[in-house]
This record gives C-alpha cells, structure tokens and sequence, in this order.
C-alpha cells in the first residue's frame, strides 16, 4: 500500500501530465469497458434463451414418427410410423423406472364457436399428463387440466391467449363456453404468451384426448407424443435405447432417420450452456486483448516518464533513496493509472448496459430471446485483479530501469545538449 507521501506525488504527476495520462488510460478503460459491455449483453442473451425453454421439463422428450425411408423385413417404403393408447401404456410399463408421464398429443384444424364469432384454430388432444412436460402457464384465474378432468372426461379446454382474444376480444373468456366440433367445451384456462416457445400454444386450443377422440372420430392412432422422465435417467442413453425399442417394436431398422425422431429436451439445453460457454471464452480473450493493448500504452507511457525524470531518479538516489523505493513509486503510479482507467470503464460498461436495458424494454416484445442484461459481480471483482495486475505488469519493466539510474548518469542526462 502506498504512503499518503506516494499517492501526493502521483497525483501531482497526473495532474502536470493529464493529456499523457488520459491518452495512456485511454486503452484500459475501452478493453474493459468492451468486456464488461459483451459480458453483460452475452448473459442477457443467455438467460433469454434459457428462459424459453424454462416452457419444457428439463427431462422431457417429444417423439414424433415419420416415415420409413428403407425397407426392412416385411416393411416397405414410405409407411408411416403412428402409435396408440396401448403403445405408450406398454412403454411406461416396460420404462416404469424411468418414465414418470406420459401423454399422446394429437392436433387438426377446426373452427371454433362462441356467441359472437367464429374462427378456425388449432386443436390438440392430450392426457393432463402433457402439461407435466410441457410446462405451461395458464394466466391469473385459470388452470390447465387436472386428475379429474381426465377421469370423468369433462368437457373443459385450455386456450391461447390469441384465441382468447380473437373470440372474445377484452371481453372475460374464462369460464365461457365455446363450441367445437358441435360440442361445447368451458374454458377453464388461458395459457400466457410470454416467449416465442408458445407461438403455436398461444393460437391452440387443448382438449383431453378422449373428447378428441369423440369429437372428431378420426383413427385412434397417433403420430407424437410427449414423456416426462425421472430426474436421475440420463436422458442421452434412454433416448438411445427408445428409439432402438420403437424401432423393433415398429419393426423398421434403428438406422432410418426418417422414420422417427426424438426432441431431447436436456441434450439441447446442454448444447445451447456448451455453446454460450464457448462465447463468454471468445469475449473474454477480445476483452483481454483490448486490456492487453492499453497496457502496452500504460508501459510505453512510463518509459517516457521515467526519462523525463531521470535526473529527479538519480538526485533521490544520490541523497539516499533505496532502490526499492524508486521501484515502488513508479509501480504505484502505474497500477493507480490503470485502476483509474478500468473504474472509469466499469461504470461507463454498467452505464451502457442500463442502456441497453431500457431499448431492450422499450422495443422488444415479451418474446425476444434476448433478457436484460446483468453486471456480473464476481466478473467485476476478477476484472478489477485483472486491473491490478495489469498496472504491475506495466510499470514493472520502467520501474526495474528506474532503479538501475546512476546518480551520475543522471548529472550528465541533465546537463545534456
């Protein structure tokens, strides 16, 4: 820690020389200013990201059947893939340990009635089990399906919030009455449109698959579904060995890609922290070569000061001022400056992200993948060691040469020319 006599002096020297100093802390508070702005907007970005897929179940899955692309024993070319009520009831028979909900989902187009309008939607069918993977919100009022709807097959549906208010407008549909498919169904839930994940949630209406069924008559099979699994499967080798099942229990070949494929809901999470890891690696090295360049100015700077005060060097050495001392005064002045600079671009970095925030909430809808922003704290701390670190390795080398100035070369440097 420098003396109240040390800091005197370095101020003193700053203020003889502002234009010198800001120039040289000119570069660190840009590199960190830049690191501090990429950081902040990269968090942002994740955690938007991250929030769209907080709609799905960690450990959830959606298999969806295609069509075979090869022949494979008895099967042909170009057959579709489709399940029903007995295949999945065998599946969570057989994965009992593995497989805590299960649900069909199956969907058409139709129209949908109430008093006023008529419009044409989207309508699925699923088990109350669907919305133990898909985890959707219904807005303040409403709910989604329970145990008891399921078992006493109740007419109720969950709707998006657009179908909302493209049959109702600002009048209240909770707990109204629409009619589908010559049947009436009580809206006992309106599911909220907050991330581009519900785009297609927000224009469906759900029923249970039962009324579906009735409703519609068409074939008791189905070519999704969703599945919930417990928290200790790894869900990469289970997805492994369901497809391998669905294959021989579907008898086509394990190989054929077109014939199903399965949306791994934590593996894709996985990737997307695999992938913003790897940005946060890349911004903090552009960050570090900006802080890098700043400090080379910062060392350049020094030299100079060093020669300009060479014989100021060599007349506290003649009368008795230790090495060590000379090297500790120009060190101080050196981290002072690039401490000063990187605070400045902190808080100019915090500025511009507060920035960033009010247009992210000015001209971004609920659905942008990108969130606000965050200064990450420890990111600061680590960055101002950085700082500090940069300031010895700048003034380390001006320093060692200031300490090696003989009284005497210091005489001659002054009455030089």
């Amino acid at each position: 820690m420098p003396s109240a006599e040390t800091l005197s002096e370095i101020i003193n020297s700053i203020r003889q020389n502002k234009v010198r100093t800001v120039l040289a802390g000119f570069g660190v508070a840009w590199g960190i200013f830049i690191l501090v702005v990429l950081l902040g907007a990269g968090e942002g970005f994740r955690k938007g990201v991250m929030l769209m897929f907080s709609s799905f179940a960690q450990k959830s899955m959606y298999v969806y059947g295609g069509t075979t692309s090869q022949a494979y024993k008895n099967i042909g070319e170009g057959v579709p893939i489709t399940f029903d009520d007995r295949y999945l009831a065998e599946l969570q028979m057989r994965y009992s340990d593995e497989i805590r909900a299960i649900s069909p989902q199956i969907s058409t187009y139709s129209t949908v009635k109430n008093a006023e309008r008529v419009e044409t939607f989207n309508i699925s069918g699923v088990s109350s089990a669907f919305f133990r993977v898909r985890l959707l919100e219904a807005k303040r009022g409403g709910r989604i399906f329970n145990l008891f709807d399921t078992q006493r097959k109740r007419n109720v549906a969950v709707i998006g919030e657009n179908v909302a208010n493209s049959l109702f407008g600002k009048k209240q549909a909770l707990n109204k009455n629409v009619e589908i498919a010559g049947e009436y169904f009580q809206i006992v839930g309106i599911i909220k449109n907050d991330n581009i994940f519900s785009v297609s949630d927000v224009n469906s209406v759900y029923i249970h698959y039962d009324n579906y069924l009735r409703c519609f008559g068409y074939s008791l099979t189905f070519n999704s579904f969703c599945l919930l699994l417990n928290n200790d499967v790894n869900t990469t080798d289970f997805e492994q060995e369901l497809k391998n099942y669905i294959a021989y229990k579907s008898n086509f070949d394990k190989e054929d890609s077109q014939a199903l494929y399965v949306s791994n809901i934590e593996a894709q999470t996985s990737s997307f922290e695999s992938l913003f890891n790897s940005i946060n690696v890349v911004i903090w090295i552009v960050g570090l070569c900006f802080l890098l360049s700043g400090i080379v100015g910062i060392c350049n700077v020094m030299l100079i000061i060093v020669k300009e005060r060479t014989n100021e060097i060599g007349i506290r050495q003649a009368v008795g001022a230790e090495p060590h001392s000379i090297v500790s005064l120009i060190m101080a002045e050196s981290v002072v400056i690039t401490l000063s600079a990187g605070l400045v671009g902190i808080l100019l970095g915090y500025g511009a992200l507060q920035i960033i925030d009010l247009l992210i909430g000015a001209l971004v809808s609920e659905q942008s993948i990108m969130s606000q922003t965050e200064l990450n704290i420890p990111m600061v701390i680590f960055a101002l060691w950085v700082l500090v670190l940069s300031g010895i390795a700048a003034g380390l080398f001006p320093a060692i040469k200031a300490s090696r100035i003989m009284p005497v070369d210091a005489i001659r440097f002054e009455n030089r020319g």
